[in-house]
């Protein structure tokens, strides 16, 4: 099986869908779907864009995957940069896990304190730097009245990594405080799950690191926005520890309203936290 194949399988079964749904959803023939997962095709060259974002991968990614696969090389070797097609609730939470613990260490804390200081902790642990500005007033690309937040992990306005959150108005409303901290980790988790540490060491394969325009910062798991849903993962285990999580539910007896408090973030985020461990 090529990594093509295993890439569109393990999105298929991360979505829960039978090849025939998953056919159906893409718009093409569950025949080819069937012989692209078993090695046997690659996506055709007018459906690239498509196929790529069902994979969680850039056109150019695919087409340089597809090219090293036709070659017979290695495609983790050549395309590191390459995230994997379907993470896991629990990997995401160890990656959540794994910043909180560097910038526990940065601050000599034994513990991080709640609320979480997500800007604190991007800055001390990942190197991100957030700024809060109106989208519109300065000029962000993407359609910004309607965007939440942006990453530009390759840097922007002299920063090296830097967030960005819209404090203007988005359809007719601002962002809430809390929901302004969920769009910093959900961009954060873009940085982490998405962008990679490591470059490949062939200069043709190299990818820019080009930015992420989200709109929505609350995102429901999708077919072809698995990394959307990944990135609101990550924020839901920043923000809200699961250790943490669990003494303050036990502490205040599972109340909705004084858990989204104790975490600044919104009621419907803090119920996702709760049904991902099992708390309902």
């Amino acid at each position: 099986m090529s990594e093509v194949g295993n890439r569109l399988k393990s999105a298929r079964e991360g979505s829960g869908l039978s090849l025939r749904r998953f056919a159906h959803e893409l718009a093409e023939d569950f025949t080819l779907l069937s012989r692209i997962e078993r090695g046997q095709r690659y996506p055709p060259k007018g459906s690239l864009t498509k196929f790529a974002k069902a994979l969680s991968l850039t056109p150019p990614q695919l087409e340089a995957l597809i090219a090293v696969e036709r070659r017979g090389l290695d495609p983790h070797e050549l395309l590191p940069e390459i995230p994997a097609a379907h993470i896991s609730d629990d990997c995401i939470e160890r990656a959540a896990e794994t910043v909180l613990k560097k910038y526990c260490r940065a601050v000599k804390r034994a513990a991080v304190e709640l609320p979480v200081p997500v800007d604190a902790v991007l800055a001390g642990a990942c190197r991100l730097s957030t700024e809060y500005c109106d989208f519109k007033k300065k000029g962000v690309p993407g359609r910004s009245s309607a965007l939440y937040g942006c990453l530009y992990p390759d840097g922007s306005a002299g920063k090296d990594r830097v967030v960005f959150v819209n404090t203007g108005r988005i359809r007719g409303r601002q962002l809430s405080s809390e929901e302004m901290r969920i769009t910093a980790a959900h961009e954060a988790g873009h940085y982490i799950l998405h962008c990679g540490n490591k470059e490949s060491a062939q200069l043709f394969f190299r990818f820019s690191k080009g930015p992420t325009f989200c709109r929505e910062a609350e995102c429901e798991e999708s077919l072809f926005d698995p990394r959307e849903y990944q990135a609101s993962v990550f924020a839901a285990c920043l923000l809200m520890p699961r250790r943490h999580f669990v003494n303050e539910w036990q502490r205040l007896s599972g109340s909705e309203a004084e858990l989204a408090k104790a975490f600044d973030v919104t009621a419907s985020f803090m119920h996702r936290r709760a049904k991902m461990l099992g708390c309902e």
